[in-house]
């Protein structure tokens, strides 16, 4: 008997992990990858709604979801009600701790800044809870399916950080599928497979003021026979062959610059990005007697670039930004034209503010 209690407790918590693995993948598939403050919230929040929807399973059957959640089957005396009281407790408190993630999840600028609207931010947890529950879910059914077939096409998929508002999404894929193009990429536009837009609407449906910052209302994926890129507000996904992969990543890195799109996740590398978009703008309209000026303040955003505790990441996006200003500016102080391939997109852009 025990042996047999062993064996299942073995089964149990390789399941539990194959079940973490399919949830990870499922809100990486939905939401892209987002920033990891932001992925914590998201997946306290994808917890906590799954969680609720099986306690409120265990208000009609509680063994069953007393067994869900921890995987033990209880003892006969112990009285259903009893069970059906916790279930209760947690079906009443898991929803506003949805909510109050929800609330945290937003940028600054989007949270309310009044306590009622706070305290309905937070009860909006109960609709949040059924919508995300419900979402999840299917993901985690979906993701899977859609991994299988990358490994038979044998291909891989990688993430460039994007931050897009929803009034500017579609700019930017624009830009993107014209940078494909030049690459030798030729795709064409199509909506986000069915597999991600259903549960994307339902998400959107019962959770409509974190939505748009999640999740974009036109999901689109350009394809070609070899890559498929998506487009979400925080994260561009790229899928192919490892070389097609490498190679298109390194024409986003060297071309999406400056465009109405951030490459960082943070408040402080957003102001940085900001002041050297400023600074591009100076250098475009600047004569040789004014690029000493653009100089220092380049050197100022370098001198910022060394004291500030960015990831790797974002330290090589900004970076990377830094050296196309740089570059441009050398040009306008040796009184030398650019050449051709310098051209980027959005130079006379403007982005949203995304402060966080």
């Amino acid at each position: 008997m025990m042996l047999i209690q062993a064996l299942f407790a073995a089964i149990f918590r390789s399941l539990g992990k194959i079940l973490n693995m399919a949830f990870s993948w499922a809100t990486v598939m939905l939401f892209g990858k987002v920033p990891d403050n932001k992925q914590t919230l998201l997946s306290v929040m994808g917890l906590g709604a799954v969680l609720w929807l099986v306690t409120l399973v265990g208000l009609i059957f509680p063994r069953v979801a007393a067994f869900l959640l921890a995987f033990v089957t209880l003892p006969k005396w112990v009285d259903d009600n009893l069970i059906r009281l916790v279930m209760l407790g947690l079906v009443i408190l898991l929803p506003l701790g949805v909510g109050t993630a929800a609330l945290f999840a937003l940028d600054k600028r989007k949270r309310p800044q009044d306590w009622p609207g706070r305290v309905r931010m937070i009860l909006s947890g109960y609709p949040y809870s059924l919508g995300l529950a419900i979402t999840i879910v299917m993901m985690v059914i979906v993701a899977p399916v859609m991994k299988v077939h990358d490994l038979v096409r044998r291909w891989q998929t990688t993430h460039v950080p994007l931050l897009v508002e929803s009034k500017d999404y579609m700019d930017v894929l624009a830009d993107v599928e014209r940078l494909l193009r030049e690459g030798g990429y030729e795709t064409h536009r199509e909506k986000a497979s069915v597999m991600l837009r259903i549960p994307t609407k339902i998400f959107a449906l019962f959770a409509p003021s974190t939505a748009d910052t999640f999740v974009a209302e036109q999901l689109t994926t350009l394809k070609s026979p070899k890559i498929e890129v998506l487009l979400h507000p925080s994260d561009l996904v790229i899928r192919g062959r490892a070389r097609d992969v490498a190679r298109i990543r390194a024409v986003l890195f060297e071309n999406l610059t400056f465009t109405k799109a951030y490459q960082t996740w943070t408040e402080d590398a957003n102001r940085i990005e900001d002041r050297l978009l400023e600074i591009w703008k100076g250098v475009q309209s600047a004569n040789a007697a004014h690029a000493a000026e653009c100089l220092r303040q380049l050197n100022d955003v370098g001198d910022e670039l060394r004291k500030k505790d960015f990831t790797f990441e974002e330290w090589e996006a900004l970076f990377r930004e830094k050296c196309v200003v740089e570059r441009r500016l050398l040009y306008l102080m040796a009184g030398l034209s650019e050449p051709a391939d310098a051209s980027f997109p959005g130079r006379n852009g403007r982005r949203g503010q995304l402060a966080h």
